[in-house]
């Protein structure tokens, strides 16, 4: 896959659960997503997100534990350029750990200084941790299969 799409989608990821640390609605969505990712609980959630002039909706679904993996779901879409991605992931228990810690780190970083994460362009995002680790898995095809 193109490491440049890959790119992309993990950017929308953190753009969508973290880096709008000033608002409320997002944050709290963020928060929410990272206790059921933690517990691998039933989470459904869709946003909207402008992107370098483009308006994306972002759908998050964590379905739960299956056997030892936790089944996440992700649909990306982006109208304006008729492009859609579907993501499915197993994470492990250790894998499910590494994200969520990273998550928390970061959602506490943002909201100790909100302003670093404020108009935060593509590629400042490329450069997160979280977006690290999410690429990390999304790039492991025995981990997450991404259909376009």
């Amino acid at each position: 896959m193109n490491k440049r799409i890959l790119y992309f989608l993990g950017s929308v990821i953190i753009i969508g659960s973290i880096v709008l640390a000033q608002n409320t609605s997002v944050t709290d969505n963020t928060a929410e997503f990272i206790s059921a990712l933690k517990n691998c609980s039933e989470f459904n959630s869709v946003d909207e997100i402008e992107i370098d002039g483009m308006t994306s909706k972002v759908t998050k679904k964590i379905v739960g534990w299956d056997g030892y993996t936790c089944k996440y779901q992700e649909i990306v879409e982006f109208k304006e350029i008729g492009f859609k991605s579907k993501v499915n992931c197993d994470f492990k228990l250790d894998q499910l750990k590494e994200i969520y810690t990273t998550m928390e780190t970061e959602a506490q970083n943002a909201l100790k200084n909100p302003q670093k994460y404020q108009n935060m362009t593509l590629e400042q995002a490329q450069q997160s941790p979280v977006l690290k680790v999410w690429n990390k898995y999304l790039g492991d095809s025995s981990v997450c299969k991404i259909e376009m």
